[in-house]
């Protein structure tokens, strides 16, 4: 990463006096505090179960101006979400060692015993943020992740245990200046590293190409859309190609020193629309917890395939199951076209452990189960 020398300074008044909100607060972690703001959307119950969404800043930023600058604060008081922007120590995120991943695995710990949040946990970030949320994607469980002007070493790409089944969403401008199209010692090319997670996730490898309409003709840049689909667990790779584009983040205020900021598209918002649709819908508060029934699940402790048997006729037409590791990681996610007759999933290819099955229904009706794999 030496060899990446990249900057995100902001020099811009607004970045000061920016109205911000959010509870500020420390976590003493690994002999030092280490401070972050946390971000509840406006109506936040304790009764009610949120995602969690991770939003790293650049080198030499921190927390407040990635927090004024990706505007995500008002996109979580309307989509219900709980968004936390932590600090690098001397604004730069460590990718020697697990010092960092440490920090985050234990920040949303923490996160997790002071408010309500569910399984659903998210990782964005701007430039070295989002080097460092790839890195964090191959560390700790997440739902997917979006980045915005940064990459993936080579080296991290040789050494990352990810299984398949991550879902990414990248935006990245042609001209950036610091975090190269093209790549750069040790730093592969965008679309390598694109093809990389395609490849990785077992997308379809043709994607489908959208040109985004050129809304804004004074931003001095256009966008295409490559989208590949139908991957493991149903993930999809969505890469924003931004011709002309700097090292900024796409709908922000445009008077960054780094290039061309595109205003035909508001990264913060297509993130959080990608991160709903993996983010888990089964259980969203108390009430729900109340409302859910026990399924019966057989074999159990299971070896090669479960069966479940719905209570009531027809209850499984059109439902929708998730399957949860012991870690809070999403490994299954399909939607079930059965009636009466037991529905069966295969599982021999999961590590060997414990696991949640949560349905949602049609009718709204809820179940779960906990399901033993490969042990007996």
């Amino acid at each position: 990463m030496k060899t990446l020398q990249f900057t995100l300074i902001f020099l811009m008044t607004w970045l000061h006096c920016a109205a911000l909100f959010g509870q500020k607060d420390s976590i003493f972690d690994q002999g030092e505090y280490r401070n972050y703001i946390v971000h509840l959307p406006k109506n936040y119950k304790s009764s009610t179960r949120y995602p969690l969404i991770l939003n790293l800043h650049g080198l030499n930023s921190n927390a407040a101006q990635q927090q004024a600058y990706s505007q995500f604060d008002k996109i979580a008081d309307t989509a219900n979400f709980i968004v936390v922007y932590p600090n690098a120590v001397g604004g730069s995120w460590s990718f020697a060692g697990d010092k960092d991943v440490n920090f985050l695995s234990h920040l949303v710990d923490s996160l997790k015993k002071d408010y309500s949040i569910n399984n659903s946990l998210f990782a964005t970030g701007m430039s070295m943020g989002g080097f460092m949320s790839y890195r964090l994607a191959c560390a700790i469980p997440l739902n997917a992740i979006g980045v915005v002007s940064g990459n993936m070493s080579t080296n991290l790409q040789n050494n990352c245990p990810l299984p398949t089944g991550l879902p990414v969403i990248h935006f990245h401008g042609t001209t950036d200046p610091l975090v190269n199209y093209n790549g750069t010692f040790g730093i592969s090319p965008v679309e390598t590293t694109i093809k990389w997670w395609v490849d990785r996730n077992k997308c379809t490898k043709t994607p489908i190409i959208t040109p985004i309409p050129n809304i804004n003709a004074n931003d001095g840049s256009t966008v295409e859309q490559y989208f590949y689909r139908n991957g493991t667990n149903k993930s999809e790779v969505i890469f924003y190609k931004i011709t002309n584009g700097g090292h900024t983040w796409p709908g922000a205020p445009t008077n960054l020193p780094f290039g061309n900021t595109n205003q035909d598209l508001n990264a913060s918002q297509l993130i959080w629309a990608f991160f709903k649709r993996y983010s888990s819908t089964t259980v969203t508060s108390v009430e729900d917890l109340k409302k859910m029934k026990s399924i019966q699940v057989f074999p159990n402790p299971a070896q090669e395939q479960i069966n479940i048997q719905f209570p009531e006729p027809g209850a499984g037409a059109s439902a929708e199951l998730f399957l949860y590791n012991s870690f809070g990681q999403l490994v299954l996610r399909q939607r079930s076209e059965g009636t009466q007759a037991p529905i069966s999933i295969r599982v021999s290819g999961f590590p060997k452990g414990v696991y949640f099955l949560y349905i949602k229904t049609e009718k709204q009706q809820l179940y779960h189960q906990k399901i033993v794999i490969g042990l007996k």
